[in-house]
């Protein structure tokens, strides 16, 4: 299973890095928009509708972000952190977040914290180049993601992108000219055969 291998390795970082018997304090908490986003050109994200939350751990004096629709607020250790039951949305939106700040703690290149203000537009562009040499003909996107939809949309021609999300407003909408289809398990199972790759949402890894 994809959450129990996530948390292996997980386990496996924090050993191998004399972490694991550290008493550290993670916390997380929920950021208002303007904290998470900035003021970006677009109004057309999730977290600035109220439908997604962005939580931060801290560790270190580094930080992690998790999006989720389920936030909560943890101070807890790495060692809780590691071993607890990720069988809902709120403990993965508490280990994704402090997943994140681990490793940016480990290795201070890493982005582990959203994009703000127009940034998203930046990065969505950037995944384009990191893209190119599979040189796809189609892509998928789980769970929308607007700027990166838009240049999606853009590259390849919205015939080739399939996009899936479980938003109940999206439902039979379209953006960009591509339809965002029902993310049910046959549709998305549809998205990932069908697509020579596929991006995903960091919500869609924590919400499940």
């Amino acid at each position: 299973m994809f959450y129990n291998e996530l948390q292996h390795r997980f386990s496996q970082l924090i050993e191998r890095n004399d972490l694991a018997d550290k008493t550290v304090e993670i916390k997380a908490r929920i950021l208002s928009n303007e904290e998470a986003i900035g003021n970006p050109s677009r109004d057309d994200y999730p977290l600035l509708k109220g439908k997604e939350f962005l939580m931060e751990a801290r560790f270190m004096d580094v930080s992690g972000q998790a999006y989720t629709d389920a936030p909560s607020e943890l101070t807890t250790t790495l060692a809780e952190i590691a071993n607890s039951k990720l069988d809902d949305t709120p403990q993965r939106a508490l280990f994704i977040a402090t997943l994140n700040a681990v490793v940016r703690y480990l290795d201070g290149d890493l982005k582990t914290v959203h994009c703000r203000n127009d940034e998203p537009e930046k990065c969505a562009d950037q995944i384009i180049e990191a893209i190119r040499p599979a040189d796809p003909h189609t892509v998928g996107l789980v769970g929308l993601q607007p700027a990166i939809l838009a240049v999606l949309s853009k590259t390849y021609g919205p015939e080739n992108v399939l996009c899936v999300d479980r938003d109940t407003s999206l439902r039979g909408t379209s953006k960009h000219d591509v339809p965002i289809l029902w993310g049910d398990e046959e549709t998305t199972e549809m998205v990932f055969s069908r697509s020579d790759v596929v991006l995903s949402t960091g919500s869609t890894v924590v919400n499940g």
